[in-house]
């Protein structure tokens, strides 16, 4: 099995009833190793999409088959990343490892967290125009379908 990290972009944008751009929408689906090796990739692909005026960046870890303090550094970069420049990030359907390094590390709750589908989130998110929620914020809590 090719344990090597992947990971697939989907790019959604609303449009409000007067044509104005209301929030965007990224998701990356992640898959294999989120170690030393893959979490550059991640770090890469993630960073501009928070940059670009997206306002929830979801991260689809149900492909995620490892987690190490590389990958869990770079979520946790991401989440501060997304929370200074007024986005959301949403962990979807972390795989069991995900999870368990979570719990472990007691970060799951700085983290918005669902279980949904990549298309639940991203309907659930549409009109997502305002900055992040309040666990979103340093200090407290921050998604897909494959």
């Amino acid at each position: 099995m090719d344990n090597r990290f992947w990971l697939g972009r989907e790019d959604e944008e609303a449009i409000g009833h007067e044509g104005e751009r209301t929030g965007v929408r990224a998701v990356l689906r992640l898959r294999g190793e989120l170690d030393l090796e893959g979490a550059p990739s991640l770090a890469e692909a993630a960073g501009p999409l928070l940059g670009d005026g997206s306002r929830t960046l979801v991260l689809d870890c149900h492909g995620v088959t490892f987690c190490d303090s590389s990958g869990l550094n770079t979520l946790l970069n991401l989440r501060q990343r997304a929370a200074d420049s007024g986005a959301r990030l949403l962990l979807a359907r972390p795989s069991a490892s995900v999870r368990h390094l979570l719990r472990l590390t007691h970060t799951e709750r700085v983290f918005h967290i669902v279980d949904d589908t990549v298309d639940d989130v991203v309907d659930d998110t549409a009109g997502d125009a305002v900055g992040p929620a309040a666990e979103d914020r340093v200090g407290d809590a921050s998604p897909p379908r494959s």
